[in-house]
Order: structure tokens, then C-alpha cells, then sequence
């Protein structure tokens, strides 16, 4: 178990394969659309009456599915995707957890190629479906199936988020497939759901979760945060292959981090801490809003570095699905940020 020999690691053959799957997808699209009936689908299709903030969480997790699809086609994921991302993740987590990630690992090893070939196309498949099975009932198969592959990638892919091991929110802590699984679970409520007090009272207290939970790992001494660990990390971060534009400021920032790592550190837990006290009392506030999104776009690029640079990205990392749903929160509530005139009375009515 402690070792695993990756043998006739051949891209070639993964885009060989990927390319003829890709021919019988055309194929199959274009049978079915030429079978069906056009005027029967002018005719009978449904009107929409989907809340305009629910259509925006779909099309941005649809859209987040399809770049992690494309992701796991990078050349780096065939050959280094066990020994370069799962392993690392094994050391000094709890026994259960450790021992699903190495049965992970072993049963990656027997076929790398079929293997990354397929989390490949069901992660495509995933967001294509949402992105486009609106009115056929394939978004909610695939919000079902982006659920269970969630899951299965935060625990085994993703080592629960990391909680246990050095976890951190500029790491991506909790992780960006339970971020997604939430999101999938949200889409999944009906539209009267979407319409109610209950899934502002939803995201509200999703984000105070986050940023209190993300507050604590930072704070926790055997994370390591309090010394050099932290400049370290962000140092490792600006030496990934990437545009100078956006290394630098990381550049500048590790070696602020490294003069004052104590204050740093302090300054991120008091940070993370006001954005959970902030969602749990004035979750309308602009302020809040604002805050939040001038943080987590912060931390998305100085801590998480984007999460796609280097070869080896599965996914842009926790700060982009927060990111989408805090736009979609703004939709929901009347911040004055992106709800319109008419949402905010609908909402308004809704609270009375």
C-alpha cells in the first residue's frame, strides 16, 4: 500500500480516447436533435418560472463543472495526478481517512489513463447537464450525480477539505467540492423554496458557517499558521508557472508575511471572524456584502493563487463557487447590488 507504480503512462492514448468519445457525443447530439420534432418544441416548451438568482448558481456551478472537466484532460493529471495530488494528502490524517485515500490511490494505479478519462467526462457531463438540461429534466439527474461525485472528491480527492491537516481558507478549506455539493443540494429545492424567506436564512448562515469555521482553522496552533508556515506556503504559491501580474503581488505579499508572520496570521483570524459575526447579524448590509467579496476575491487570488496555475489544478479552488453564490445572494436580497426593483418587493412581501 505505501508504494504505487505508475507504468505506460501514455497521454497519447487518453486524448486518442478522448477524442473518439468526443466524436460519439456529436454523433449522438446530432441524432437526437435531427429525430426531433421542431415545431413540437416550439410549441410545447415549458415557460420558465425558475427565480432569476436560481438560473445564476446553476449556470455558474454548470460552468465551474465544465473548467474542472477540462482541467482533468491537462497532460500533468495522467501523469503525476496520484503522486503529485493524493498523496500528499494522506500523511497525519485520521486512520479512516487516510485509509480511503490510499485505496484511492490504489485503485487510480490500475488504469490512470481510464481512470482520468473518466473523472474527466463525468465532471463535463455534470455541467453540461446543468447547463443545459433546463427543460429536460437532465439538470436534475445531474445535480443528483454532482452530488455523489462531490462527495466522493472531498473525501478522496480533497482529504475532507483538509480540516484535519493544516487547514486554512487560503488553502481552500472546507473545500471546494462540499461548496459545490451545497450548491447542488440548493438547486435540487423547489422554485417555492427559491422564492422564500428560507433560502436567504439558508445562504445567511452557509456564510456565517464558513467564515466562523474558517476563523478557527486559522487560529488553531497545530494548524502551524502562527509562524513561518504561512509565508512559506504563499511563497510556494508565487513560484507556480503563471503570468508575472499575478505572481508578484504574491511575491510582495510572502515577504510581508515573512517580516510580521504573528500580526499576519492575527489579522486573518480577526478578519474571518467579523465577516461570520457580520452574516449572522446584518446579512442585508452592504458592508457585508461588500466586505466579504473584497476578501474571499483576496484570498482567492493571494492564497489560493486561482487554483488552475501550474499543470496540476483540478479546480479554480474554493474562492470561485463563493464567489458565484454570493452573486447569487446579492439577487436574492435588496442590497442594492444586483437585485432588481422588482425582486426586492417580492422579497420584501415575502418577509411581511
Amino acid at each position: 500500500m505505501g508504494s504505487f507504480r505508475l507504468t505506460n503512462l501514455n497521454p497519447v492514448e487518453f486524448y486518442s480516447l478522448f477524442a473518439i468519445i468526443t466524436g460519439l457525443c456529436i454523433l449522438i447530439v446530432l441524432f437526437t436533435v435531427k429525430r426531433k420534432p421542431v415545431t413540437g418544441a416550439l410549441v410545447s416548451r415549458p415557460k420558465d418560472s425558475s427565480p432569476a438568482a436560481k438560473e445564476w448558481l446553476a449556470r455558474a456551478l454548470g460552468g465551474l463543472w465544465v473548467l474542472d472537466g477540462l482541467l482533468q484532460t491537462q497532460p500533468a493529471m495522467i501523469t503525476r495526478f496520484v503522486g503529485g495530488l493524493l498523496a500528499p494528502l494522506a500523511p497525519g490524517q485520521p486512520w479512516p481517512l487516510n485509509l480511503l485515500i490510499k485505496e484511492g490511490m490504489s485503485l487510480w494505479s490500475l488504469s490512470p489513463v481510464l481512470w482520468n478519462e473518466f473523472a474527466a467526462w463525468i465532471q463535463l457531463g455534470i455541467g453540461l447537464g446543468i447547463l443545459f438540461g433546463r427543460h429536460n429534466g437532465y439538470r436534475r439527474i445531474s445535480l443528483w450525480v454532482a452530488i455523489v461525485w462531490g462527495i466522493s472528491v472531498w473525501i478522496v480527492g480533497e482529504a475532507l477539505g483538509n480540516i484535519f491537516v493544516n487547514g486554512s481558507w487560503l488553502s481552500g478549506s472546507p473545500g471546494s467540492a462540499l461548496i459545490y455539493t451545497w450548491a447542488a443540494i440548493l438547486l435540487l429545492a423547489s422554485d417555492d423554496f427559491w422564492r422564500s424567506t428560507y433560502v436567504v436564512n439558508t445562504f445567511r448562515w452557509g456564510f456565517a458557517g464558513l467564515w466562523f469555521l474558517a476563523a478557527l482553522l486559522q487560529a488553531l496552533p497545530s494548524s502551524g499558521w502562527w509562524g513561518l508556515q504561512l509565508p512559506t506556503y504563499v511563497w510556494g504559491m508565487a513560484l507556480m508557472p503563471q503570468p508575472e501580474i499575478i505572481s508578484g503581488p504574491l511575491y510582495a505579499w510572502a515577504h510581508a508575511l515573512r517580516a510580521a508572520p504573528l500580526l499576519w496570521n492575527g489579522a486573518l483570524v480577526a478578519s474571518f471572524t467579523l465577516e461570520g459575526i457580520l452574516w449572522s447579524i446584518y446579512p442585508h448590509s452592504r458592508l457585508t456584502w461588500w466586505l466579504t467579496t473584497v476578501i474571499t476575491f483576496g484570498t482567492w487570488w493571494l492564497g489560493q493563487d486561482f487554483g488552475v496555475l501550474g499543470g496540476m489544478g483540478t479546480d479554480p479552488n474554493s474562492g470561485a463557487i463563493v464567489l458565484g453564490t454570493l452573486i447569487c445572494y446579492a439577487r436574492l436580497v435588496p442590497i442594492g447590488v444586483f437585485a432588481t426593483a422588482r425582486d426586492s418587493q417580492s422579497l420584501t412581501t415575502s418577509a411581511g
